[in-house]
């Protein structure tokens, strides 16, 4: 099981409506994260898609079923994050104006 530690100077999350589903507020392009993917255009990189998944739901990733991604996110965006679970599986999506960035299935475990 891999757990990243990152700076949590990137984003902030703020849970609605009782933990399914978040608000993520994206930090400035100064982040070294946005400074080395894309230089002069930074983007979020797709792996740290998992990672606020990872946090937002306090878990642990242990296989990632599906990572489907359409669109991106820049510094300063607000997202949206909604998940939902069945059986094993944990379905995340990620919007930006009730635009789809990506979309998301994985297994999960309970960390701490």
């Amino acid at each position: 099981m891999l757990k990243l530690s990152m700076d949590t100077n990137l984003y902030s999350i703020k849970s609605l409506n009782g933990g399914d589903n978040f608000e993520i507020r994206l930090n400035d392009e100064s982040h070294s994260i946005f400074q080395a993917h894309f230089p002069g255009n930074p983007i979020l990189p797709g792996f740290m898609f998992l990672h606020i998944c990872e946090s937002a739901l306090n878990i642990a990733i242990i296989e990632i079923v599906k990572a489907k991604f359409i669109s991106f996110a820049k510094p300063y965006d607000v997202l949206t994050l909604n998940t939902s679970r069945k059986e094993d599986k944990i379905y995340a999506e990620f919007a930006r104006e009730d635009k789809k960035i990506c979309t998301l299935i994985f297994k999960g475990e309970r960390v701490g």
